[in-house]
């Protein structure tokens, strides 16, 4: 597993921590590269790309960069960064998407081949909102692929297997290729319908969860440390983001071997991310 960061935003640490501080921290948009051994490259997320600087061009995009003032720029999206990192856009088959939120859509178009799996729930949330309604929800429709419905692969409910009781308090996952090399964790909360990760590594390595923004930092799941009281705004379940965030918590103290990486952690950047 790679990780690469698409840019940055900035948020005023208060909010994310629930602090007094209001100093600004910064937040890497990050994205992964699983190498799997039959299927090549798989991607999580794609971080920020072209489509959301065209997007910064018209009000909703505006308003959202107001909200949330992004740092990014053609050298840093996912394309260029697969590249540079010897990977052919053009070879990368699948991208698994956590959530339908701007930061986690927006390079798509960097994959023409690729196809697009996601909870069927995340995207029924988001589906046909336009303007200032998709804008509440954090979505940009028009950062989507032309091709997008056509190219895609939903995942309905009934596909859940039950999970080794070595992830408790994780109950079940979807084995996304049936081999127990990618299961997808349902992490509610934060949007309808948010996926993880967990990875099975080469080599006896212990697995990684990618739990994409079922939390912001990784204090925040190794102190059980909830965010501000101002996040509701943003979430869809402020009570599914706690349970979500409990549970991440008690894996980590069961399993601190296995490496829980939220999406925008600087220390997970500092650490992991290739430049």
């Amino acid at each position: 597993m790679r990780l690469f960061q698409t840019g940055h935003c900035v948020h005023p640490e208060h909010v994310v921590l629930r602090t007094k501080r209001l100093r600004p921290m910064r937040f890497p948009a990050m994205f992964a590269v699983i190498e799997h051994p039959e299927r090549g490259p798989i991607l999580f997320d794609t971080g920020y790309g072209q489509a959301y600087l065209d997007e910064r061009r018209r009000l909703t995009g505006r308003i959202y960069n107001a909200v949330t003032p992004v740092t990014t720029g053609p050298a840093w999206f996912p394309g260029a960064r697969c590249r540079a990192a010897g990977i052919d856009p053009g070879d990368v088959r699948c991208v698994v998407l956590s959530h339908f939120h701007a930061d986690h859509i927006a390079g798509l178009a960097d994959f023409p081949r690729a196809r697009f799996t996601y909870f069927a729930s995340a995207w029924q949330a988001v589906r046909g909102l336009t303007g200032l309604r998709a804008l509440r929800r954090g979505f940009l429709p028009r950062l989507l692929p032309e091709d997008f419905a056509q190219r895609s692969d939903p995942i309905e409910e009934g596909r859940w297997t039950e999970l080794p009781p070595e992830f408790a308090p994780f109950r079940r996952a979807v084995d996304l290729f049936g081999d127990g090399s990618l299961r997808l964790l349902a992490l509610p909360g934060h949007a309808t319908g948010q996926l993880g990760i967990l990875v099975r590594r080469a080599g006896g390595d212990p697995p990684m969860l990618l739990c994409a923004d079922a939390c912001w930092t990784s204090r925040s799941f190794r102190e059980g440390i909830v965010p501000s009281s101002l996040t509701r705004l943003l979430f869809h379940s402020s009570r599914e983001y706690r349970a979500t965030l409990g549970l991440l918590t008690e894996l980590h103290r069961a399993r601190p071997d296995i490496d829980i990486v939220p999406s925008h952690c600087e220390e997970v950047e500092r650490r992991l991310v290739e430049s």
